[in-house]
């Protein structure tokens, strides 16, 4: 019984199989008439196979079976190599022409840079080389030499530039004097000869005078030169508070000093001043907590005010109508641009304060490069 089953099976998928041919063979015989009658021409053609022993000439042109024409090949595109010079202030009397890539062109390298560097500015003498700070080698020229060294650029088709800021320039052409001459040369209305620098500080307590460093004084003297309006920046713990002190007491006799800070730093900076000023009692150090602290209410003008952000901006108008003599700003690294949304009045208030004092010492410890 089983075997009779099997032969069945063998007889049916034989005949399935003699079946699928025959419908294969009158389709491809009916394509093949349908295709002489109305040729395709989006039909794909096959390659003829190239034997290893035979190559085609470049100039030999392919046969094509299709009616269309194939794309043609597009060309790759050759950016010209490309560079720029930065310059930028390296010191009191001399800047730097730094080569740097631009963005989407083929550098040419950095000894090619320099040498085309070199050649536009034949004409100007560098200084001596130097590092940047990528690592890579930069030009020094005299900063007596920047224009001739402008114009050379500008007259040079092949190298972009990047001016150094005209106030910046303008600030360190004034000051390179004194760097040049070795001694200070007053170059503004605020600025003090260093004989008028040695009366004020003259005028300091001797206990004062004995506590100031050799660094701490130089300092000072760097404060009382600019009219009192200065940034001290040295690192945390290297007596950024005393010189402020010594630099406020110098003025004393112009009006109150104002001590802007963080809130935390208000006793400190009170305990400070209680120390290194012997002519203030603790009666005339008054510090700010809140509305009911206003100096305003106050029947005598204390002599130093010490006061937080926050306070300062929550009694802007009220400080604003008092005439301050020195304005020290404490962690001066908080008066920037910032994103939140209680800051930027608290550091418009500080502003506004400060725009009407001509002392100004601010004080920081902390890098703030990008703002």
């Amino acid at each position: 019984m089983e075997e009779e089953i099997a032969e069945e099976q063998r007889k049916r998928a034989e005949a399935n199989r003699l079946a699928a041919l025959a419908k294969r063979k009158a389709l491809s015989e009916s394509t093949s008439i349908l295709t002489n009658q109305h040729p395709n021409p989006w039909k794909l053609f096959k390659c003829r196979k190239v034997s290893p022993g035979h190559t085609t000439p470049i100039s030999s042109k392919p046969v094509n079976t299709c009616s269309i024409n194939p794309p043609p090949t597009l060309q790759p595109t050759i950016l010209p190599e490309k560079f720029r010079v930065r310059l930028e202030i390296c010191s009191p009397d001399s800047f730097s022409v730094t080569p740097e890539a631009v963005l989407g062109f083929p550098c040419p390298g950095e000894a090619s840079c320099l040498e085309k560097l070199r050649g536009c500015l034949s004409n100007v003498v560098p200084s001596h080389y130097t590092q940047n700070h990528g690592g890579g080698k930069a030009c020094v020229y005299k900063l007596r030499d920047y224009d001739t060294v402008l114009r050379c650029l500008k007259n040079y088709k092949g190298i972009e530039y990047e001016e150094i800021p005209w106030g910046t320039l303008n600030v360190v052409e004034r000051l390179s004097h004194s760097f040049t001459a070795g001694r200070w040369i007053p170059c503004r209305p605020e600025h003090l000869s260093d004989e008028k620098v040695d009366e004020l500080i003259g005028k300091l307590p001797q206990t004062l005078l004995d506590a100031l460093l050799p660094f701490q004084l130089e300092g000072v003297r760097f404060g009382l030169r600019r009219g009192g309006r200065c940034l001290i920046a040295d690192e945390m713990g290297l007596g950024k508070t005393l010189q402020a002190i010594a630099i406020a007491g110098c003025f004393k006799s112009e009006g109150s000093i104002l001590v802007v800070c963080p809130a935390i730093l208000r006793f400190s900076w009170a305990e400070e001043l209680e120390r290194w000023f012997p002519f203030c009692l603790p009666a005339d150090i008054h510090l700010v907590f809140g509305h009911q602290n206003n100096p305003v209410h106050l029947k005598r003008r204390p002599r130093v005010v010490v006061i937080s952000y926050t306070m300062l901006h929550r009694l802007r108008k009220s400080m604003l109508e008092q005439e301050w003599g020195t304005l020290i700003v404490d962690e001066s690294h908080h008066v920037r641009c910032t994103k939140k949304r209680s800051e930027p009045e608290e550091i418009k208030a500080v502003l506004d304060v400060a725009a009407k004092v001509e002392h100004i010492v601010l004080l920081s410890g902390t890098p703030s490069l990008s703002r």
